[in-house]
């Protein structure tokens, strides 16, 4: 490629607008259990799309804790989780209004 191309092409490259990723979606889920002390929580969930799970009963860490204040058994929650080694942590809970 000659100098003048390789130019122009990196200029256009350059000028592109930088998306962001999109977010995954939010999974669902069933409150089984709240550990507020160890910062975990059991739940009943679908497929979690970020990291490719199948729907299933765990325990997850929650990072930060506060996530889980006012968080019962029995809820039904939107959540974001991701997977750091043999660790699952939810990063995002929302209690789903009834």
């Amino acid at each position: 490629m000659k100098k003048p191309l390789l130019i122009a092409a990196l200029a256009a490259l350059f000028s592109l607008p930088l998306q962001a990723a999109d977010p995954a979606p939010l999974s669902q889920g069933e409150v089984r259990k709240v550990d507020a002390a160890a910062q975990k929580i059991t739940l009943r969930h679908g497929p979690i799309a970020s990291i490719g799970m199948p729907p299933m009963t765990m325990v997850f860490e929650v990072e930060p804790g506060r996530l889980l204040e006012g968080v019962e058994a029995g809820d039904k929650v939107h959540f974001q989780a991701r997977q750091e080694g043999n660790r699952y942590i939810v990063t995002e809970l929302q209690v789903v209004e009834q």
